[in-house]
């Protein structure tokens, strides 16, 4: 009577055939998940990037011309940037009438890679508190945020602009290589035109 199993030759190859089988579907499923990973890492800088953005599009619209320079640093100019931007802003948390008619001094600034509001109690950069808001999480790394302003001060002719430029990558706990990262920038022009009427 005739045996009729596999031989041990017939048994390595069928497994070493199974075995390339299942490394390639791992392979696979370990790219689907890195790209996964790398979509919602992405996704989340544009999430938070987008908030900042439209948080300080908001401020910097309606800022106010300074004519005593006490927030700015420079007698009547709209923006100043020492060390990030500096501006008069409509508060509506204060409640009116103030002395300062619900203006204060504002300033968005870059400090430890995350993006940071301050208030001042008053008109006056002098009277910023010890540290600012975070407009940003700790799951982003803000490494650079540059900020231009053209129009300001002067003659009054030309409205002031601001652009912002942030270079911006994921601070994620799952680090993939290449680290998501993305350069976002934005103009502003002032909507509280500087004329007298």
């Amino acid at each position: 009577m005739m045996n009729k199993g596999l031989t041990l030759v017939e048994l390595l190859v069928s497994i070493s055939i199974f075995s390339m089988l299942v490394v390639g579907l791992i392979n696979i499923f370990v790219v689907a998940m890195d790209a996964q990973a790398s979509v919602l890492q992405n996704q989340e800088i544009l999430n938070q990037a987008s908030y900042a953005i439209e948080y300080m599009d908001r401020s910097l619209r309606m800022a106010l011309l300074d004519e005593d320079g006490g927030c700015t640093g420079t007698v009547n100019t709209n923006y100043g940037t020492s060390g990030g931007v500096l501006f008069l802003a409509f508060d509506t948390t204060v409640p009116l009438p103030d002395a300062y008619n619900g203006y204060r001094c504002k300033k968005f600034y870059l400090e430890n890679n995350v993006l940071k509001e301050m208030k001042s109690s008053t008109d006056s950069a002098a009277q910023f508190p010890a540290s600012g808001t975070e407009l940003t999480s700790s799951k982003l790394k803000m490494t650079s945020l540059f900020l231009s302003v053209t129009g300001d001060p002067g003659d009054f002719t030309n409205q002031p602009l601001v652009t912002l430029t942030m270079y911006i990558e994921s601070n994620s706990a799952r680090r993939l290589n290449p680290i998501p990262s993305m350069i976002l920038q934005t103009s502003i022009s002032q909507r509280n035109l500087n004329i007298d009427q």
